[in-house]
């Protein structure tokens, strides 16, 4: 007795229905891993940019200390003050740029504590401490100046 062969020419219709489902799964992980990651992928640069920005309104404050500081060694800190802006909590767009002032004060150091300094204290004057927020991003940057 003889047995009829058959020749396997292609696949079954479950062979590629299995294959079709196996495939669109794969194609929609990587279409939301490819879509996640360039939807998210300039967030970083937009944050550095924000930081950025307020780093360049201090060097602006910092430029202006310094050349007003060597020009005129006897100039007052209060100048530099009433040029940032004087009002905590105010938002300014001056040439330095656009800030928010979250302290804007003369300080003085006692026993490894921070403390503010009245007008009538002699110390009034020599340490100004300066904290801007960048109004966007909430970051904020804290400088001294001191008068030598």
């Amino acid at each position: 007795m003889r047995l009829k062969t058959y020749k396997n020419n292609g696949f079954t219709l479950i062979e590629l229905i299995i294959v079709i489902i196996i495939a669109s799964i794969f194609g929609t992980m990587m279409y939301q891993f490819v879509y996640t990651a360039s939807v998210r992928s300039p967030e970083p640069i937009f944050v550095l940019d924000k930081s950025l920005k307020l780093h360049e309104i201090v060097e602006n404050i910092t430029s202006d200390y310094l050349d007003n500081y060597f020009a005129d060694p006897d100039s007052d800190l209060n100048d530099l003050r009433k040029s940032i802006g004087k009002k905590e909590g105010k938002d300014y767009n001056k040439s330095y740029g656009t800030y928010r002032v979250h302290r804007n004060r003369f300080i003085r150091f006692t026993a490894n504590s921070e403390e503010k300094v009245k007008k009538k204290d002699s110390d009034y004057g020599k340490l100004l401490k300066v904290t801007i927020e960048s109004i966007s991003s909430g970051e904020r940057l804290t400088i001294l100046y001191n008068k030598q």
